[in-house]
């Protein structure tokens, strides 16, 4: 029985026999010829194309991100020295007119809001202490609220004129 799916023109026959050996391969396979009117094979073997060039992709990643690695280190080396520990800040420091070696609450609240808003803050409300005394190491604490938040702010005081800073928390 013939192959009805096989090319035209005559078919290998297998030998008989119980130890009969497979037909050796043609390499390459031959060519087919044109089925369509044409004289040439359809398709010609090409030759293999070259391997793929290695890209630079993993050096210029790798100097990119080096970079930005970089670019991080100085910024944050710029927000720890120029920052919030840098001019302005937490600390703030200001002067208060002293009378009897005293301070009365009005003219210490007046002088902080002077501090705070100069520091780029907005004092929503402030209470001190009525008479606070005024002297090197002398401690007053206010609250209040700044920038609509709850404010605590420790006064010391450096000297007896009235120079004091205040730690904000």
């Amino acid at each position: 029985m013939s192959n009805p799916f096989a090319p035209p023109g005559p078919q290998p026959q297998s030998p008989q026999g119980p130890y009969a050996q497979p037909a050796q391969a043609q390499f390459p396979p031959p060519v087919p010829q044109g089925m369509y009117g044409g004289g040439g094979p359809m398709w010609a073997p090409q030759p293999f194309a070259s391997a793929p060039r290695r890209g630079n992709g993993l050096a210029i990643t790798a100097i990119v991100l080096s970079g930005l690695a970089l670019l991080s280190v100085f910024a944050m080396a710029a927000f720890i020295f120029v920052g919030p520990g840098g001019s302005g800040g937490w600390v703030l420091s200001g002067q208060v007119t002293v009378i009897d070696k005293g301070v009365t609450d009005v003219a210490l609240q007046d002088s902080l809001v002077v501090a705070i808003e100069d520091d780029g803050g907005s004092v929503d409300e402030l209470e001190c202490p009525p008479h606070s005394q005024v002297g090197q190491g002398l401690v007053t604490v206010c609250h209040g609220s700044v920038d609509g938040w709850d404010w605590t702010g420790v006064v010391v005081f450096e000297d007896d004129k009235g120079t004091f800073i205040v730690t904000e928390y």
